[in-house]
């Protein structure tokens, strides 16, 4: 499989980030604590401003979990778009492409994880690093975070829009799957009916489907595409016109 663009830093830093507020805020918490209980050796009699001290440790108590919790969702994040690039990278083959960490509709503040773009056709992954039970009925979801459907199909028509402005096809454009792709081993999918034109799989199910898939671009019309694809993320991506149309920035 031929990388073109490798994920960002933005989850490996947000994690980072997170986790030295953590440490930070647990510092803080310890250090007032242990200046706060008289049978402790460090305790300081601050008088009258002792109940105000207890106030004050509050905060630290309640950022600890607060913060810890964004470490761990930003570092699942990390970690699980990592292993879906890695599994694809060594099962796929050098006639696919695969773009990671793309943003093309300005102003969206969510990113496209991957697109692989192959013989087999195009498709957009949104990917979840959660584990536990989740179940799938249609459009609906119950499990942990966010049900992530109408992203993956929002991120699909993004891209179906980026290869219709480029002029590659002239006549009928090429599908464009959405994919929500489970990177965590130990989840437990119950899928009782697909959503509305996006697939859900595990990551052990991903290469088997993507390869399995039947609509055929050509080699030239995939690198077009892909192309096409970053030219779109490096200028800053799509934006709405007045009349709720798509067009590059750079060409307004």
């Amino acid at each position: 499989m031929k990388i073109l663009k490798l994920s960002g830093t933005y989850l490996k830093t947000e994690a980072y980030k997170y986790l030295i507020l953590w440490v930070l805020c647990l510092f803080v918490f310890v250090v007032i604590f242990f200046t706060t209980v008289p049978i402790l050796p460090l305790y300081i009699d601050l008088g009258l401003y002792d109940t105000t001290r207890v106030l004050v440790m509050v905060i630290p108590l309640i950022l600890v979990p607060v913060f810890y919790r964004q470490h761990r969702s930003f570092q699942r994040g990390f970690e699980g778009e990592k292993q879906v690039t890695k599994v694809l990278s060594s099962t796929l083959s050098d006639d696919y492409f695969l773009i990671n960490d793309v943003q093309l509709v300005a102003g969206n503040r969510s990113n496209i994880d991957h697109i692989v773009l192959g013989p087999t056709g195009i498709f957009v992954l949104e990917t979840k690093n959660h584990s536990g039970k989740f179940k799938c009925y249609g459009d609906s979801w119950k499990g942990i975070g966010q049900n992530p459907f109408t992203q993956a199909r929002f991120n699909s028509w993004s891209v179906h829009e980026v290869i219709k402005a480029s002029g590659i096809f002239v006549s009928k454009l090429p599908w464009v799957q959405a994919v929500v792709v489970f990177a965590n081993k130990k989840v437990e999918l119950e899928v009782r009916e697909a959503p509305s034109r996006v697939v859900v799989l595990k990551i052990d199910e991903l290469t088997n489907y993507i390869t399995q898939e039947t609509r055929r671009p050509s080699a030239q019309e995939i690198e077009l595409m892909s192309k096409a694809i970053l030219n779109v993320h490096e200028c800053g991506g799509l934006k709405f016109s007045p009349t709720n149309q798509l067009h590059l920035i750079a060409d307004a």
